[in-house]
């Protein structure tokens, strides 16, 4: 197995320091204009959501140039996701607000350059910060759903559902089902900005095979949920993992079992009053997955690892992890103000399970980064930002040094 190695480069910046909160928030992709390579979409807590259009094969030399689709974005969070709302053939983009407001919206694309796009309002909760998104099939009606969380408001955080309607212009979309409440874990240690009353909500979403079934389950935090189809209790919850808090959630096969496992990164414990740091661990299911899964600790004293990714990184067939910490925002120690630079890892993986950690970056904090291939190269790149930090407007990508000549 060769040792995995990519090409670092600044692809562009994106400024928003406006209304006090100086960081970029959301990080997704998706082919806006249809030309084939995925695109770069970044927003700040406040200020402009941009799209970095992806110069493909000329990655060495052609600048990404940047276009405007709301140039007065408020209170946006991370977490959002991309998605053909009206069947056009090109992606729009979903995303929530943070603590200061309840609404997760989407913005249509206009497939025309310099044209804007059109903010509509998909649901007002009642209940602020909405953190996560996801997109499946997760009831029996074989219908699509939005998938989406919140972690402010009284008991902690709560899971929603959405149909996806035929017409999504509508406002807000039919149909909002409020799947579980009360979603958190005590945290004595809150910071008094946190706003949470001792309780940390459940954080992280991912849709898949939970139990083996064939159809989709929600994994939210350290809880999976099943559709039960009963109207008493439409939806069933159990736990596998215990106190695990602001977390990234995985659903892989990574040991080729022929089952999947739940990995789970702690994305934000520091800053949430845990200086020893966060974990990363993967979550084995048992006979029955009902029951409580085995965890298999990977990696302690992360310094707030809010990107894990799975993809074959390595191009051996496997299910290769991308793990990266943001690092620690108060701290005068380091650039980035935590007790150490933050770190990137691949973690290949050798088939039955067996994770080789390899260092890919030091000294570069990332939040929301993205495996995905930017050339058409066969090969996983890497995106991503900085959260905060001397170079928090920057926007990066890690070429796999793996690409064919001639990418």
């Amino acid at each position: 197995m060769d040792r995995p190695s990519f090409t670092r480069k600044i692809i562009g910046e994106v400024c928003n320091p406006n209304g006090g909160a100086e960081m970029n928030t959301l990080l997704t992709t998706a082919d806006v204009n249809g030309d084939g390579f995925s695109d770069v979409i970044v927003t700040g807590r406040h200020g402009r959501m941009l799209w970095l259009e992806n110069p493909g094969r000329d990655w060495g030399h052609a600048p990404w140039r940047q276009h405007v689709i709301d140039d007065n974005v408020v209170l946006q969070e991370c977490g959002g996701c991309t998605r053909d709302l009206l069947g056009r053939g090109r992606p729009d983009i979903i995303n929530g607000n943070t603590a200061g407001r309840d609404e997760i919206a989407w913005w249509e694309n206009p497939g025309v350059e310099g044209k804007r796009w059109t903010r509509r309002v998909i649901a007002r909760t009642g209940f602020n910060q909405i953190h996560d998104t996801a997109i499946g099939v997760v009831t029996p009606d074989n219908g699509t759903s939005l998938v989406f969380s919140n972690q402010h408001g009284d008991g902690g955080g709560r899971l929603w559902r959405v149909p996806l309607p035929e017409d999504s212009r509508v406002e807000p979309w039919p149909g909002l089902e409020l799947i579980a409440q009360n979603l958190s874990w005590p945290n004595p240690n809150l910071p008094d900005w946190a706003g949470k009353s001792g309780r940390q909500p459940e954080e992280g979403i991912a849709i898949g095979d939970i139990d083996g079934d064939g159809k989709n389950e929600i994994v939210c935090g350290c809880h999976w949920y099943k559709f039960t189809g009963d109207s008493r209790q439409p939806w069933k919850k159990h736990r596998f993992a215990d106190g695990y808090v602001t977390t990234k959630c995985v659903i892989a096969d990574v040991n080729g079992d022929g089952r999947n496992e739940i990995l789970l990164a702690e994305g934000d414990p520091v800053i949430y009053g845990f200086p020893e740091g966060g974990r990363f661990a993967i979550f084995h299911p048992p006979a029955d997955p009902t029951q409580p899964w085995r965890e298999e600790r990977i990696a302690e004293g992360l310094l707030d690892a809010h990107t894990l990714q799975v993809g074959d990184i390595c191009g051996e067939g496997h299910p290769d992890i991308l793990l990266a910490e943001i690092g620690v925002a108060g701290n005068p120690r380091d650039i980035y103000g935590g007790p150490r630079a933050p770190r990137m890892w691949v973690y290949a993986n050798d088939g039955s399970g067996k994770l080789t950690p390899h260092l890919i970056d030091e000294g570069t904090g990332t939040h929301e980064s993205q495996l995905l291939d930017l050339r058409g190269a066969g090969v996983l790149d890497i995106v991503g930002k900085p959260l905060h930090g001397p170079h928090r407007w920057d926007i990066l990508v890690w070429y796999n040094n793996r690409a064919p000549v001639g990418y």
